[in-house]
């Protein structure tokens, strides 16, 4: 194998792999100085390289903290949290880059041997998931360094885990990806397959997370995390074999993890790299189905409200929309709060006395937070751009592109709303949210995401973007300097933490449940003034815009 032919695979390939608005930040610096030649692939593997150590500092060297020698639990969970954030995201990296590429077909002219072209291929996906690969080894690392003794045999013996463990999620993951890109079930219902992959591989993510998040709030006020159980116990037998590499369970144990280690080798030795080519190729060969349409009469009322709806249930059918836009801005909420109460509900804190209506204000201002989150970057924010240029191609129908347009934004708002109603009242309901507190929570979330939503869909016309690649590109465009949007969020959520902390602590001690109802209408009210003011202001200058 010849590593400078490898080099130059990743240098191609790494390219598959970045987001396309990384992709359009480089065109973007190159058009500002084109005598300086912007190297994508270079740029794009130091943003990978930056990204990965940033986590490693986050997650892997912050953790240090935790005694994770005499408390396998958090050991365990951590490395599990991430084994799934890399099997989340490696299996789509590998489909594209090994598959979706769609450019193997130009290496079998030139010198490029299989094992080149797959190490080449395999890097650039690695290179991808070092945000999830480096907190991983750290923990490995970590662990002999806090058992003290014979550290340098400890770090030789935790970097033997790491690597058998790295080794068997990425043997794992190609397998798995090559597996269902050769089902026939993937080649007839390549999207639909997608999407599935998508959100399943997400949702289990974010359930990791919250879960692991819920364990240790819940130990973390008990005063205990020595005793805070392991998701997945496998894993433990890395820690007592790095420990302990003598012991007979642990010797059973890797020697178990080194079995399907070897098996996932011969897998793909004898089912994946024979036929890699083939397959790759019958993917990139592969022909979309198209569709008749029936003619439909849209004078009609109830003919152009059916088809306005069906025309919308094609347009959102992306996996990235549908995992990106909607599940994860519903989620996001939950992920910085959920665990924490389900921690503290758990621990004996009553948390359902803080959940009656004498505490509307606090409960009010957590509703108007989730509502924020749900709504700034959500369908309406991209559903006018989502049409490309059929959006032209409708205002020149002759249709009242007012009413479709009006509608347009309803079904959207109903599409994304749907799935952060459910969350809040199940949420609710768990912990014990009171009937009357629970309504008034919904009443806040809906004027906080109508307002927000129309402002977007306004906003989304006035950038209106057909060029875009994927939805990812489509929903960075105009997000400014990353770090700086990060800080902005970091911020706010500080500072609605300290309001709600505040506005409990007033409700305990200065406020009655009739007091606490007067404050609530007042605010609910001169919301919802506020909120259709909002809507038929923001409409009235978008109908002007359109020209209706």
């Amino acid at each position: 194998m010849r590593l400078k032919m490898v080099r130059r695979l990743v240098d191609v390939n790494i390219i598959y792999a970045t987001q396309p608005a990384q992709l359009a930040k480089f065109r973007k610096k190159q058009e500002k100085d084109p005598t300086r030649k912007v190297n994508v692939s270079a740029q794009s593997i130091r943003t990978y390289i930056f990204i990965g150590l940033l986590y490693l500092f986050l997650f892997g060297i912050l953790s240090s903290a935790n005694d994770f020698v005499s408390s396998p639990g958090p050991f365990v969970n951590m490395i599990t949290l991430f084994a799934l954030l890399a099997i989340s995201q490696g299996l789509m990296s590998f489909y594209n880059v090994f598959y979706e590429s769609k450019d193997l077909q130009f290496y079998r002219p030139y010198a490029f041997s299989d094992a080149e072209v797959i190490a080449g291929k395999s890097i650039s996906v690695i290179l991808v998931l070092l945000m999830a690969l480096l907190p991983m080894i750290s923990y490995f690392i970590i662990l002999p360094i806090q058992a003290g003794g014979n550290v340098l045999v400890g770090l030789l013996l935790g970097l033997l885990c790491a690597m058998i463990l790295l080794s068997i999620l990425f043997l794992g993951t190609l397998f798995l990806s090559h597996l269902i890109t050769k089902s026939a079930v993937f080649k007839k219902h390549t999207s639909l397959v997608s999407n599935l992959i998508i959100g399943l591989s997400s949702l289990i993510s974010i359930g990791a997370y919250l879960y692991i998040n819920m364990l240790q709030s819940e130990h973390s006020v008990a005063g205990d995390l020595v005793t805070q159980p392991s998701i997945f116990p496998p894993i433990e037998v890395f820690h007592t074999f790095i420990l302990n590499p003598l012991d007979s369970a642990a010797l059973v144990g890797m020697l178990a993890w080194v079995l399907v280690l070897a098996v996932l080798l011969w897998l793909v030795k004898s089912q994946v790299l024979p036929h890699f080519y083939d397959a790759a190729l019958e993917v990139s060969s592969s022909h979309a189905v198209k569709e008749r349409v029936s003619q439909m009469k849209l004078g009609d009322q109830k003919a152009f409200h059916r088809f306005t709806v069906s025309y919308h249930k094609r347009l959102l059918s992306d996996g990235t929309l549908l995992t990106q836009v909607i599940f994860m801005m519903a989620i996001f909420p939950y992920l910085f709060t959920f665990g924490l109460f389900l921690g503290a509900s758990r621990a004996s804190f009553q948390i359902e006395n803080y959940l009656t209506p004498q505490y509307l204000l606090p409960l009010s201002l957590i509703a108007f937070m989730i509502g924020v989150f749900n709504s700034v970057e959500s369908l309406t924010s991209i559903g006018i751009s989502l049409e490309r240029e059929n959006f032209a191609y409708l205002r020149a129908l002759p249709i009242d592109f007012k009413r479709y347009c009006l509608k347009k934004f309803w079904i959207l708002f109903s599409v994304q709303s749907a799935l952060p109603i459910v969350l809040l009242v199940g949420v609710s309901c768990y912990f014990g949210v009171h009937p009357l507190s629970l309504l008034a929570m919904l009443l806040i979330w809906f004027l906080t995401s109508l307002s927000l939503s129309v402002i977007a869909f306004r906003r989304d016309y006035k950038l209106l973007t057909t060029n875009w690649s994927t939805v990812t590109d489509l929903m960075n465009r105009n997000r400014g300097n990353a770090a700086l949007r990060g800080l902005l969020i970091f911020v706010f959520i500080i500072v609605m933490m300290i309001l709600i902390g505040f506005t409990f602590y007033l409700s305990a001690v200065a406020f009655t449940t009739l007091i606490a109802s007067v404050i609530y209408l007042l605010i609910a009210g001169i919301g919802a003034l506020a909120t259709y003011f909002i809507y038929k202001g923001t409409f009235y200058k978008f109908n002007q815009e359109i020209g209706e």
